[in-house]
């Protein structure tokens, strides 16, 4: 089912089912999508299945799990401590200001294919943990259900994990049912149809964003190893057959180099891009990619010019990777080309503004504005609202 129109009916008519018949569509749909039946356990998982899941962990796996959870936690608790949580100032009695407040709950999609991504559970739960999120969902497809990815449940602290995954889940998260609570907020990455429903369930939930395929663009000097390049590309494409990576730069030798190292099958979703420095940065603004990579010596230049990007690797010794899994900010960034107005997810994503103002009887002047202007709108009481308080 490629069509857009018929993508959005298919998901809409989902949807729909699921806000009629609560649980019992959600388990229909998990028996024909996944070949489940939980009609009789139902699709929440309990806390002995997890705990299960947890003793069946290899002692190293839990420290590796571990060692990415302190990294991205303390990164989004600094970043949480850098934001000004109210300020407010007066002027002639008048005093207006700005405060945030956490969502109150979230709801983490966490995706199932090819791969499990217990990473993409750290990712998504440790930005709301560090916002003040009070509730935290996490849902997550059957075929992902597994242990390592329940083990990073459990440390995140997240309480109510559900086994179900795709159209399902957005429509349970945004409109409940009787084992699932609704939410106020989606977050996470998933496939065509979890960003259709996450885009028609939009208003009445809120959302992170509308993921596309994973995309990097790799800007590369003549000095850059090229088995470097060649494995960052292929790490690139690995994610999905729809993962594009772009590779810029202006060394016809280093290229050359690179190409031969590549198996046939990367060029497919590798484009090649002949140019300047100053070129490739003006081609990374354009392409507004989810990661791009500096593999270039004097990458501190080109940072200056970047504008649009959801994530910057800067160096010949940073690979995507270290951000997919455990140098600290979150991997669930925009894509694309949504970086020229997006950001990836990060403790502000779970942040509410709301704007502060009280006046004063020394008002005066301000209150009679304030009515001049209603009454030239035909507003009456909005006027009458103003002038009773001179």
């Amino acid at each position: 089912m490629n069509n857009i129109k018929q993508i959005s009916s298919y998901v809409s008519r989902i949807i729909e089912d699921i806000k009629k018949n609560g649980d019992r569509a959600v388990l229909k749909y998990l028996k024909k999508f996944d070949d489940i039946d939980l009609s009789e356990k139902g699709y929440e998982v309990c806390q002995k299945v997890i705990d299960d899941a947890v003793d069946q962990v290899p002692k190293l796996l839990k420290n590796v799990i571990r060692s990415s959870y302190l990294n991205v936690l303390s990164y989004h608790r600094y970043e949480y401590s850098q934001i000004k949580k109210m300020w407010k100032y007066e002027k002639n009695g008048l005093k207006v200001g700005q405060f945030y407040t956490p969502v109150e709950s979230v709801g983490i999609y966490v995706p199932g294919g090819r791969f499990t991504y217990p990473s993409t559970v750290i990712m998504t739960a440790i930005p709301a943990i560090a916002a003040g999120v009070k509730r935290i969902v996490m849902v997550t497809p059957p075929k992902n259900m597994s242990c390592a990815v329940l083990f990073t449940a459990k440390l995140c602290g997240i309480r109510e994990v559900y086994c179900v995954g795709g159209i399902m889940a957005v429509a349970a998260l945004a409109y409940g049912t009787k084992t699932l609570k609704k939410v106020n907020m989606i977050v996470g990455p998933g496939n065509a149809y979890v960003n259709e429903a996450k885009r028609q369930v939009f208003g009445h939930v809120g959302i992170d964003s509308l993921a596309g395929p994973s995309e990097v663009a790799i800007v590369a000097d003549e000095a850059v190893p090229a088995d470097y390049v060649v494995a960052d590309v292929m790490a690139q494409i690995e994610h999905d057959p729809m993962a594009k990576a772009y590779l810029l730069c202006k060394s016809e030798s280093k290229i050359s180099e690179i190409k031969k190292l590549l198996p046939k099958k990367a060029f497919k979703q590798l484009k090649i891009e002949f140019c300047s420095l100053n070129e490739a940065v003006e081609r990374v603004n354009d392409i507004a990619p989810e990661h791009l990579e500096l593999l270039v010596k004097d990458y501190k230049t080109l940072l200056k010019s970047i504008r649009n990007v959801g994530a910057v690797f800067a160096g010949y010794q940073t690979p995507t990777a270290s951000g997919d899994y455990w140098a600290g900010p979150s991997h669930v960034l925009p894509t694309s080309g949504s970086a020229k107005f997006s950001s990836g997810v990060s403790v502000m994503t779970f942040l509410k503004r709301s704007t502060y103002v009280e006046m004063s009887k020394k008002n005066k002047k301000a209150y009679k504005t304030i009515a001049s202007f209603a009454e030239s709108e035909g507003m009456q009481y909005h006027k009458k609202s103003s002038e009773v308080r001179i």
